[in-house]
């Protein structure tokens, strides 16, 4: 058995679901294990015709991502921003800094776009439990945010998988590549945008001496 079976095998069980679920709620507040991966795995094996329907593998990862983010807001208001040391290291403060300005500003964009950043985007769900953005306002954009999210990944999935349908390993790869590399390029701008904002922050912010306004 060599390891296209081995996926498909898999790909086929109903065990797939459990696991890409398991993967995805995990993700939603530790982002260091493989939720995407598994999203774009079973997304690619499915458009070259030997994996379970695109339309399921999207629906269970929207609800699990979203699962997953509701337990990191649950965490940030239960625990908050700065519980333990590791949370107060200087550039864990700076991202938890940025995650506020953010969401003070335009929630909505702020948590949508948070989403495609992994590390980000974990500091920006607990921030938003920890502010107290109401929980019922916080869950619709939640959703909203894992819906685009999942919807990207299954698309590049579809796209390779369509692509190279007589080979789904090389589809599979194909697919994770791409979502491997254009994460990346999303994580290195993100991670410059958060430093001018952090830049922007200490130029604005008020300096010893400065006049009461």
């Amino acid at each position: 058995m060599n390891l296209v079976d081995v996926l498909i095998g898999i790909a086929a069980s109903p065990l797939a679901y459990v696991l890409l679920a398991a993967l995805l709620i995990v993700d939603g507040f530790f982002p260091f294990v493989p939720g995407e991966t598994a999203v774009v795995t079973l997304a690619s094996l499915s458009a070259a015709g030997h994996g379970p329907p695109v339309w399921l593998v999207l629906a269970v990862a929207i609800i699990a991502s979203t699962a997953g983010d509701a337990v990191a807001y649950a965490n940030g208001k239960r625990l908050g921003t700065m519980r333990w040391a590791w949370m107060r290291r200087p550039r864990l403060v700076a991202m938890f800094r940025w995650a506020e300005r953010g969401l003070l500003r335009r929630p909505v964009l702020f948590l949508v776009s948070a989403k495609f950043v992994p590390v980000a985007r974990v500091a920006v769900t607990m921030t938003a439990g920890s502010s107290r953005l109401p929980f019922v306002r916080y869950l619709p954009i939640a959703l909203l945010a894992s819906a685009a999210y999942t919807s990207y990944h299954v698309m590049v999935a579809v796209f390779a998988g369509s692509l190279f349908r007589s080979n789904p390993l090389i589809a599979v790869v194909v697919a994770i590549a791409t979502v491997i590399v254009i994460g990346t390029i999303v994580e290195l701008v993100g991670r410059a945008t958060r430093r001018r904002g952090a830049r922007h922050a200490d130029q604005s912010a008020p300096k010893p001496g400065d006049p009461i306004p």
